[in-house]
């Protein structure tokens, strides 16, 4: 089962050393069992999560019997940086294992579309800043349909709200109207 997981599974020993890596590595990150085995592999660590998950390790590496989780960036083989969750648990002190167990998983394609979702929240949210909406009360000519504006003058209504909101206008006019104005094209 271990062998044909999705996730990486890593036993480390008590000086950080990885003693057992599962062939889903190469998948992962795109290097070979032998590659890994025996390194720390600190080094594949993106430089702006390398202190972070050491200082998180070294704390963590203390407590036997703890359980833990962090995301980083590990580089892959072919250079780009693949977005990892780990679990790890410390059983130095079970006589069987020895060791801090670790499963990792990709969750690239998560924090991308994560990312993705909080880009297009703030075009929204910006969006909806921008809205300008009419509320309150409009007076209007009851003849011309002119508005009272806030500064004292009267304007069309089409200009009016063209000037506060992205609203175009095109006429035409109703049936009602049509036959009032037109009532020999009109007529049934």
């Amino acid at each position: 089962m271990v062998e044909n997981s999705q996730d990486i599974l890593t036993i480390r020993d008590a000086d950080g050393r990885v003693r057992y890596i599962s062939p889903s590595i190469h998948r992962v990150l795109g290097y070979r069992q032998e590659e890994i085995i025996g390194s720390i592999g600190f080094e594949l660590l993106h430089p702006e999560d390398r202190s972070t998950v050491e200082n998180a390790l070294n704390e963590f590496w203390k407590n036997p019997g703890a359980r833990d989780s962090i995301q980083y960036r590990a580089r892959h083989a072919n250079g780009s940086w693949v977005s990892l969750e780990v679990v790890a648990y410390n059983l130095l002190d079970h006589p069987d294992i020895r060791g801090v167990v670790i499963n990792g998983r990709d969750i690239t394609e998560r924090i991308q579309t994560e990312a993705e979702k909080e880009r297009v929240i703030a075009e929204l949210q910006e969006a909806i800043s921008k809205l300008d909406t009419l509320t309150g009360l409009l007076t209007i000519c009851a003849s011309c349909k002119k508005i009272h504006a806030e500064n004292g003058s009267w304007q069309q209504i089409e200009s009016y709200i063209r000037d506060r909101s992205q609203v175009e206008f095109t006429h035409t006019m109703c049936p009602e109207c049509a036959l009032i104005w037109y009532p020999d094209h009109f007529q049934k």
